[in-house]
């Protein structure tokens, strides 16, 4: 199921704690996640209104080190914050070696 940009915004911040990144271009809307011992996590959210293709959602998965799968998971509520972390702790995908 598709998502609108707000949606998969509004998950990001009330259930998994991200913030708004500071310092990026206003053509998105930015979103971090700091957690202890771990490079920031960093994502963009597109302004527009329209739904979130399958391609995008790829990218936002990526940038939150995880599957594409994993990531409707936590936009369908059926992953928890707690999985999420410990998701990027001890399995990141891609490694945060993995430069963008």
């Amino acid at each position: 199921m598709p998502y609108k940009p707000k949606e998969v915004e509004r998950k990001l911040q009330d259930k998994f704690l991200f913030g708004p990144a500071e310092g990026h271009s206003s053509d998105h809307h930015w979103f971090q996640l700091e957690l202890p011992g771990l490079p920031a996590i960093l994502t963009k959210v597109s302004h527009n209104r329209e739904e979130i293709g399958a391609k995008l959602e790829g990218k936002i998965a990526r940038q939150l080190r995880v599957h594409i799968g994993y990531f409707r998971g936590m936009m369908d509520c059926t992953n928890t914050r707690e999985k999420y972390y410990r998701q990027v702790r001890e399995n990141p995908y891609p490694p945060f070696d993995v430069l963008f």
